[in-house]
């Protein structure tokens, strides 16, 4: 046999076994080709078992021959299907600047003709063209010759969603795939979940993100923009589309950040003081341990240690994951007044029901994650309404408060960042890798911000202008230095 490529079947090929699969026979002295079976009287797995075995019988024969059956593609009566083997061979054009190569997909129904290029600045010479020709249609061959994965008729928009929903999005972090199912449920589907993906087009995406504002906020449309663009960007890699139409949609001018809200010292003990429990109790581990929300929803009983609780665990939508970085997972102390670890006994007093080590610290009645939504507008929002506050407070304003009364009342960056779980405070090698804090230090700090929110008003005047203020007047909290959690054996 001459070395070249086939279009039709051949009634008989003879060399050395190289390998054998259900999926045909390699040779050696054909590489990088493979030779598949059709028969109407044996499937062509049956006839690569019975010519493994003839192998393996011989000894490793290096030789053996069988007879594939010579006919078109066709079906027989719906009992079997005769598959054309196709190997193509590249054969290098030079066109002046580039070296092109061109070649059919029949993945497609119908065949296409397609093209590759090299520009000759990248690669010089004929065999070094031909070569890196070679090596491609070695895949485009693979392709080719490999059961389609997607059906034609399957390639819509709403094939590419369930298929990230079975295959990849199991591995991004819960917030993320909730927003991406969110975005595809209530915006793109409706939309263009019919719709062939190679037949959508840069301008018909355009014209529909257009129609979102002003709706929508440029954030929200640029967060919708990203997921179509995440979703058809795999779609691409599975072969479903060559190029994503998303890319080059121009999306709205970013407007100005809201500003965060900051509250004054006062302001935040009258809304600590003004809210319910339990979200009382979450509003004080946001401010003076620096958790997040998402992380002290996720807090267990096990994590209260006798000087510090222990984050390594958040919950977004009743879903439990890893914490945002790894960073992320870090222990944070206790104030030496025992505020934090007030919040904590007041749980503790009112879920009696659940006290296990396992349990949540904020559980509902039936022991799941409260919902932080209907905390923040049916406790913190009527709350702020109420004093007066800024109506756009969230939890994260809380956390933000954090940072900027440790930075006020003389913490290091360094302390501000490992009791926050960040992986670093300015990018600086010194900063994040050599310079650390020591426990003491990070206690302090978060003793002295909790006495500047709980000192009394009339001595606060003292302290803007610089003078040391010694803590009176705190709230009898009612928690002795000794308590221990439960599950932990008690000195005797």
């Amino acid at each position: 046999m001459s070395d070249r490529h086939f279009t039709a079947p051949v009634d008989e090929i003879s060399g050395t076994v190289k390998e054998v699969s259900a999926g045909g026979v390699t040779l050696d002295e054909y590489s990088g080709r493979r030779f598949q079976f059709s028969s109407v009287g044996m499937s062509a797995a049956d006839m690569s078992a019975r010519i493994l075995g003839e192998h393996m019988r011989r000894g490793g024969c290096p030789v053996t021959a069988f007879d594939v059956t010579k006919r078109p593609r066709l079906k027989h009566h719906g009992r079997r299907t005769v598959v054309q083997v196709r190997y193509q061979r590249a054969q290098m054009q030079d066109l002046g600047s580039k070296w092109k190569l061109f070649y059919w997909d029949y993945t497609r129904t119908p065949r296409q003709r397609r093209t590759k290029s090299w520009a000759k600045s990248r690669v010089l010479g004929q065999r070094e063209a031909q070569r890196f020709g070679d090596q491609f249609m070695e895949r485009v061959n693979e392709r080719n010759n490999q059961p389609h994965l997607f059906a034609s008729g399957e390639e819509t928009v709403r094939a590419v969603y369930t298929k990230c929903q079975k295959l990849t999005w199991p591995y991004l972090k819960n917030s993320t795939r909730k927003q991406y199912e969110e975005n595809f449920k209530t915006y793109l589907l409706p939309e263009f979940g019919s719709r062939k993906v190679r037949k959508l087009t840069t301008m018909d995406i355009q014209e529909y993100f257009n129609t979102l504002s002003p709706d929508l906020s440029p954030k929200t449309i640029r967060l919708i923009h990203g997921t179509f663009r995440a979703a058809l960007n795999q779609g691409k890699a599975w072969g479903m589309l060559d190029q994503n139409p998303t890319v080059g949609v121009k999306q709205p001018r970013k407007r100005a950040v809201k500003p965060t809200v900051l509250l004054s010292l006062a302001d935040i003990r009258r809304m600590i003081e003004g809210v319910k429990e339990p979200t009382k109790s979450l509003i004080m581990l946001i401010v003076f341990a620096s958790m997040r929300p998402g992380e002290a929803l996720a807090l267990r009983w096990k994590d209260i240690l006798r000087d510090r609780i222990v984050v390594d665990e958040r919950v977004y939508e009743d879903e439990f994951d890893d914490v945002k970085t790894e960073a992320g997972k870090r222990e944070v102390p206790f104030d030496k007044h025992g505020f934090i670890l007030a919040a904590v006994q007041r749980m503790w007093a009112s879920n009696k029901k659940f006290r296990k080590p396992d349990d949540l610290v904020f559980a509902n009645k039936v022991g799941k994650p409260l919902d932080r939504h209907n905390l923040l507008h049916r406790h913190v929002k009527t709350a702020a309404e109420k004093l007066g506050l800024s109506k756009t407070i969230d939890f994260r304003s809380f956390r933000t408060m954090h940072a900027s009364l440790m930075r006020r009342f003389g913490a290091r960056l360094e302390v501000a960042r490992d009791n926050m779980g960040h992986t670093g405070s300015s990018g600086s090698i010194t900063l994040d890798v050599y310079s650390k804090t020591w426990w003491s230090e990070r206690v302090d700090a978060v003793s002295r911000v909790v006495e500047a929110v709980f000192a009394e008003p009339e001595k606060k005047d003292e302290e803007e202008k610089g003078n040391a203020t010694p803590l009176e007047g705190l709230p009898d909290v009612g928690i002795g230095k000794d308590w221990e959690p439960f599950w932990e054996l008690q000195a005797v």
